[in-house]
């Protein structure tokens, strides 16, 4: 009998705000196109002002939901913005607990950060996928080890992280693209 062993591809980016992981990350999606899952945060900012006023949420379906604002209540602050956990929830949950049912799709995470682990269920289900060794993914966390999740993640030995700086943030997705191509079987 022959086994045939399938790789598997958990991989990392991490750096600085404002260094392009979310745009890094969207034109990944845009890469592999309906071969991914999941979803990104994007800042939303005042159409005058041209300040960031709050967050969004895009899952790859094209839902969205502001999840966090400085004009919202809540209890979970991070700065000076405020979390709706259940707007955040509605879609990441939802969209991640798909991606557990697609083992064949490449889930995309973008971020583990500080916002989105208020949500216990969202903490649970980014450990079991982390943990599952039947899944693909690419995620971004946080350059800093914010929460115990962060830096139980940053312990593991079967993933990759690549920190994006300035200078690399232009040839380094190619270097994901790659390695996503030449390990998983679509």
């Amino acid at each position: 009998m022959n086994f045939v062993k399938f790789n598997h591809m958990k991989i990392f980016l991490t750096g600085k705000p404002g260094v392009g992981k979310t745009t890094m990350v969207k034109k990944f999606v845009k890469t592999f196109k309906d071969k991914t899952i999941g979803f990104w945060t994007e800042e939303v900012r005042d159409k005058t002002t041209h300040q960031r006023i709050s967050f969004k949420i895009v899952d790859t379906f094209g839902n969205e939901s502001v999840f966090a604002s400085k004009n919202f209540n809540s209890n979970y602050i991070v700065g000076s913005y405020k979390v709706d956990l259940y707007k955040f929830e509605s879609i990441a949950l939802k969209v991640i607990y798909e991606s557990l049912n697609k083992p064949h799709k490449i889930i995309v995470i973008d971020e583990i950060g500080k916002m989105e682990l208020f949500s216990k269920n969202f903490v649970d289900l980014v450990l079991r996928i982390v943990f599952d060794e039947k899944l693909n993914f690419l995620a971004t966390l946080p350059i800093r080890d914010v929460h115990p999740v962060v830096k139980k993640i940053r312990e593991m030995k079967n993933i990759k992280i690549f920190e994006v700086t300035f200078e690399n943030k232009n040839y380094i997705l190619e270097d994901i693209i790659k390695l996503f191509e030449n390990t998983c079987q679509f």
